[in-house]
């Protein structure tokens, strides 16, 4: 095996570069030489699917046969599949007298016969004795030659080789073989041709002229010669002052060239690292890849082919490198592949920090969320609660959809992330998708993301929720506000866990459990055709009621005070404490609003407060006329309808009543606005609105 990129060629590998339209002639110096080209030439045309006219002189065809064979070619099958002929000079040129026209009327018949036949091309080995058996004068092989060059080569796909054997014919006749054709092989080397005479020089009316025409192709060679050599000094100005190395190797991984960065990155100069295998200067388990990538580099061209490797300083140390290598583009198509590589380390280091760094802030902010959200944990000691949290611990392991239902604030987003981080897949986000927040015609854009320019106002690609959420849960909070056009789309990712983004027409897969939230009634929905029913059925295989706070009274003061304790932190007050008073008069109060309502009343109450003293202010039962939970109407009858008239007389004697009890005090216990239920200061307002007196 040669040792570097630029060693020269085997002859057999500068047959095999040879293309459509050349025409070699071969100078040899006897039998043997000759044999050994025809039988490279006989090789390549059988490789490319040719078919091959082998014109052997005057030995005879079986001679020629086994001198074939004994080389390693199937002669026989060859010959029975018709992509191999071998023929006497005679019977190659079957004419008595130099006929030009006929000459090349012959080739092109052959080559016809080639593309009938369902063969690529056609190759012509010739050992040229025919010529002097038919007396060819000089000149008329030259015409006949040019006319070649110019009506036949051009126009075919055709190679031709002719062999000539310097002892069998005159110094005149090589002469004008060598002034015929465009390359040469002499001394087993493919040439271009110095002493072939083009058709356009033959062609000169005179020797004056031929001579102005030759003069004129020298100047422009040497111009061309010094451009040739302008760009092979900048060529190689830029591979020695390329900060990435270049590596060129062949099928095995066998360096054949390398640049001069080489020692910069690596410590080893070119010329240690040629002729060794690649795999000297990485880590061992970075050899294999490297090899299978150059095995598809050779077999796919046209493809670049990326990988990561660990390079093996000469100090012992390694560094991240980063190549991309393609098969190398050269006249002989040779099977070597170039890498163009480089030092990774820094960026690998860089990421690698950054990486831990938000797996550190990811940690911490889904800590957040989780303090933020009540630690996961749904509170409440009453039966309903227990039988919603059973119902958590049953489904949560599962992968299966879970449909939660129940009225606004309730805690569905508390119960859906409590089945989250119950579940296999707590260490995945869990992402929300609020569908009362989104205009109708973003839905798919925010569903799947989009492309840039994909419609008007998508200035940069976009990630979906669903890709967000892949390998985690997806929250649709308020299920029952999905468009209707949209629900087949999310149906198809439900049941394929496919989508295609927004202007891609690539399909993305996406492994995902979604978890659905509503207030509405959706069977109504899809009795009145604003629900798709099967997608109702794939969203609900395991549906989780959450009762609303009317249902479960016993835990008022669990989460009253939670959410006391909790506001009392986050707004830096001193920790307060709810009275007895205070219980009740929250237990007696109906929370329309559920636990949100709560909530949002003990925060409000702690902002109010002053001197450590809690002021509770349900200000949501002005808009409501008072009703203890207990009288509370069963029936399904539609209610009385009060006119305000009535209402504000039913509300000043309810007032009066309430002072007379009370001894005319409106504040502390047993005071007049505890026993209305209503805050002291808004009684006082009132009072003073309908002109009564306290006491």
């Amino acid at each position: 095996m040669r040792s570097g990129l630029f060693s020269v060629p085997t002859l057999e590998e500068q047959i095999e570069s040879l293309q459509p339209g050349d025409h070699v002639c071969a100078i040899s110096s006897g039998t043997p030489v000759a044999h050994s080209v025809a039988v490279s030439f006989v090789r390549r045309c059988l490789a490319r699917k040719e078919m091959c006219f082998y014109a052997i002189g005057d030995r005879t065809v079986e001679d020629a046969g086994t001198e074939l064979t004994q080389a390693g070619i199937d002669v026989e099958r060859a010959r029975e599949e018709g992509s191999l002929t071998l023929l006497r000079s005679r019977e190659f040129m079957p004419l008595e007298t130099f006929d030009p026209s006929a000459f090349i009327a012959l080739f092109m018949a052959r080559a016809q016969q080639a593309l009938n036949s369902g063969f690529y091309g056609v190759g012509f080995c010739i050992e040229m004795i025919w010529g002097k058996e038919l007396a060819v004068a000089h000149d008329a092989l030259i015409q006949v030659e040019s006319r070649l060059n110019t009506e036949f080569f051009p126009n075919a796909p055709a190679i031709g080789l002719c062999i000539y054997e310097r002892k069998r014919l005159s110094a005149e006749y090589l002469r004008v073989a060598l002034r015929a054709h465009p390359l040469a092989i002499v001394d087993d080397k493919l040439i271009s041709n110095p002493y072939y005479e083009p058709p356009k020089l033959i062609a000169q009316p005179s020797e004056a002229a031929r001579v102005g025409w030759m003069f004129t192709q020298l100047i422009r060679s040497a111009e061309e010669r010094e451009e040739l050599r302008r760009s092979h000094d900048r060529l190689r100005a830029l591979i020695e002052n390329a900060s990435d190395g270049i590596t060129v190797v062949d099928a095995d991984g066998r360096i054949l060239y390398e640049g001069t960065s080489a020692e910069r990155l690596l410590g080893y100069k070119p010329e240690e690292m040629v002729g060794r295998h690649a795999g000297d200067f990485i880590s061992p388990e970075d050899v294999a890849p490297l090899i299978d990538k150059i095995h598809r580099a050779l077999e796919n061209p046209e493809e670049v082919q990326t990988l990561r490797m660990h390079g093996r300083r000469r100090d012992g140390s390694t560094i991240d490198v980063e190549a991309v290598g393609r098969r190398l583009r050269e006249p002989a198509d040779l099977p070597y592949v170039v890498f163009n590589w480089r030092d990774i380390s820094e960026r690998v280091q860089f990421y690698d920090r950054l990486r831990q760094r938000l797996e550190s802030e990811n940690a911490y902010l889904q800590e957040e969320v989780r303090l933020a959200s009540g630690s996961g944990t749904i509170l409440g000691r009453g039966a309903a609660v227990h039988r919603v949290l059973e119902q958590i611990e049953m489904v949560a392991p599962t992968d299966a959809a879970v449909l939660i239902i129940g009225e606004t604030g309730v805690g569905k987003e508390l119960v859906a992330r409590a089945t989250h981080e119950r579940s296999l897949r707590r260490d995945r986000p869990l992402v929300k998708i609020n569908c009362t927040a989104i205009p109708r015609e973003l839905f798919e854009s925010e569903f799947f993301g989009h492309a840039k320019g994909a419609f008007s106002g998508a200035l940069r690609d976009r990630i979906g929720r669903f890709q967000l959420a892949d390998g985690g849960t997806l929250f649709l909070d308020e299920i029952g506000e999905l468009p209707l056009a949209m629900q087949p789309k999310l149906l198809r990712v439900l049941q394929d866990g496919e989508f295609e983004p927004v202007g891609i027409d690539r399909t993305r897969r996406v492994d995902v459990r979604i978890i659905a939230a509503t207030n509405r009634d959706l069977k109504s929905m899809i009795h009145s055709e604003r629900f798709r029913e099967d997608l109702y059925y794939r969203l609900s295989v395991f549906p989780i009621e959450v009762p609303p706070l009317r249902e479960r009274k016993d835990d008022i003061p669990i989460l009253a005070n939670h959410f006391l304790d909790a506001a009392c932190k986050r707004l830096n007050r001193s920790r307060m404490h709810l009275t007895a008073s205070e219980i009740k008069q929250l237990h007696n109060y109906d929370w329309p609003g559920n636990v949100r309502e709560l909530q949002n009343v003990i925060e409000r109450s702690v902002i109010t407060s002053r001197l450590g003293s809690l002021r509770l202010d349900i200000t949501g039962a002005e808009s409501r006329a008072y009703r203890p939970a207990t009288t509370r109407p069963k029936s399904r009858e539609e209610p009385e309808v009060i006119p305000d008239k009535e209402m504000s007389r039913r509300m000043r004697d309810n007032m009066v009543a309430a002072l007379k009890r009370s001894g005319g005090r409106i504040y502390g216990p047993g005071g007049a606005a505890e026993l209305l239920g209503i805050s002291p200061s808004t009684l006082s307002t009132r009072i003073k609105k309908l002109g009564l007196k306290s006491d």
